[in-house]
């Protein structure tokens, strides 16, 4: 269980990933919100915790859609090289 800030608020929560700390998320939302409150004074907390929301899905889709592209671009590679090899491998049996 772990205990975490965000905008004030604290928060009991228990996380199944290991790869990311809810402190570290935590961190990260709270850092979200505060940084919308210094642009849109005098906003609603909730407000905020939406549009937090929204930016941060929007950074999680980029970075889908870029490593969606890296795949798709690796996969290419290799299938370039496994018609490169099995050419070859056709010009020695010959």
């Amino acid at each position: 269980m772990a205990k975490i800030d965000i905008y004030g608020k604290s928060y009991n929560l228990k996380s199944s990933s290991g790869d990311v700390s809810l402190e570290e998320a935590g961190a990260y939302v709270d850092a979200k919100m505060h940084e919308l409150a210094e642009a849109r004074k005098k906003t609603p907390s909730l407000d905020l915790a939406v549009l937090a929301a929204l930016n941060i899905a929007q950074e999680l889709l980029e970075l889908q859609k870029l490593a969606q592209g890296k795949e798709q671009a690796q996969e290419e590679k290799i299938g370039r090289l496994v018609e490169a090899l099995e050419n070859e491998l056709q010009a020695i049996d010959k």
